[in-house]
């Protein structure tokens, strides 16, 4: 009898694990082309701000080497999994799969601890705050950029269920 406990057991927990992995993994619809498309790919390193970039925005090695459209998809996802793991801990209200793929985008370009000032404004449910302040990470080297406001639009439009 305790074996069948313990395959039971053992089975129930894999259906677990598994649905928690479809739902996270859920987002990756909107975030595989929503990333793509502010980021754009670079299969070479290039300087940005403070340390070498490739593929979709990910920290390259150095100034050499190449990256392909693959790997560069998988490191995307290996940076957004890591916050959605981070973020995760800190949300107290369940979030479809356009709100997280909206809040990974923020994450992934603004940095995970950016994304740690939206949560008290997610957790309350505070919509209109949240807006404010989401719209607020529109700066560049201290001046509004244009893509930075279409990217917080497009992302918003997002977590609101409108694209």
């Amino acid at each position: 009898m305790k074996q069948k406990e313990l395959f039971i057991t053992g089975g129930i927990l894999f259906v677990l694990l598994l649905l928690s992995k479809m739902g996270q993994a859920a987002y990756y619809s909107i975030t595989d082309w929503l990333i793509p498309q502010f980021e754009g790919f670079r299969s070479t390193p290039y300087w940005d701000v403070s340390r070498w970039t490739w593929g979709y925005g990910t920290a390259a090695p150095g100034p050499d080497g190449t990256i392909t459209r693959e790997k560069a998809l998988a490191d995307m996802r290996a940076y957004i999994d890591s916050d959605y793991s981070y973020l995760k801990r800190l949300i107290t209200r369940s979030l479809s799969a356009n709100q997280w793929a909206a809040l990974l985008s923020f994450s992934y370009n603004e940095g995970r601890y950016s994304a740690d000032n939206l949560i008290k404004n997610i957790n309350s449910g505070n919509e209109a705050a949240l807006e404010t302040q989401w719209k607020q990470y529109i700066y560049a080297g201290g001046d509004i950029n244009d893509t930075l406001v279409a990217r917080r639009e497009t992302e918003y439009n997002i977590w609101r269920g409108e694209v």
